[in-house]
């Protein structure tokens, strides 16, 4: 049976059971090492600061592997969890409310109350538990209602003027007369300075 790559099988199947990998048809080499992948990948998320080093020599001394061997399972994990070194705002998120579960149990074993309520508030203000949840109202389910231009004033709550249309024509009608005839504008004769800018007699009286 061929095998597949361990990376595609790994994206499907780490976390699968084995009676379910055996029902899969996946090869017993490869039910092996997703076993071994599962606990490093769980290993690194308890343990997120983990140097690269630090986890090929945990690999070496728990399942007795060489060097080449134990890399070659860190760049498959590292491809399940997103490069650490370029972790996505979810773990960054992540490994920030470990580090005040983390600050909150050292606090509490030293006894030291002010710290601990110091965690606490970290805590809280970053999961804004200080803030009710959002109410989803439906606007996103209100139908928008269709719109049709009317010159009926009756839909907006006025009273129609019976036979508007026609008492307009009229009323056109009534100023309207064959005998209006166009003309031409004709220059004035007569000086503007003197009617707009007249002189100011100095003289005295």
């Amino acid at each position: 049976m061929r095998q597949p790559p361990i990376l595609e099988a790994a994206r499907e199947h780490l976390f699968t059971s084995m009676p379910d990998m055996v029902k899969a048809g996946l090869p017993e080499t490869t039910r092996e090492r997703l076993l071994r992948l599962r606990d490093i990948y769980n290993y690194w998320l308890q343990f997120p600061g983990t140097k690269d080093r630090e986890i090929a020599l945990y690999i070496k001394n728990k399942y007795e592997l060489q060097n080449t061997q134990a890399y070659q399972d860190i760049r498959v994990v590292k491809a399940l969890l997103g490069d650490m070194q370029k972790a996505t705002k979810e773990y960054h998120r992540w490994r920030f409310i470990e580090m005040c579960n983390q600050a909150y149990e050292m606090a509490k074993v030293n006894r030291d109350a002010k710290a601990m309520v110091a965690a606490a508030d970290k805590y809280a203000k970053y999961t804004q538990l200080d803030k009710e949840d959002l109410v989803d109202r439906g606007f996103d389910k209100i139908m928008i209602q269709p719109f049709k231009p009317t010159d009926d004033p009756s839909v907006a709550g006025f009273k129609p003027v019976p036979n508007i249309r026609e008492r307009i024509q009229k009323k056109i009608a009534s100023y309207w007369s064959e005998e209006v005839e166009d003309v031409e504008i004709e220059d004035s004769d007569f000086n503007e300075d003197d009617i707009f800018k007249p002189k100011i007699d100095n003289e005295a009286d």
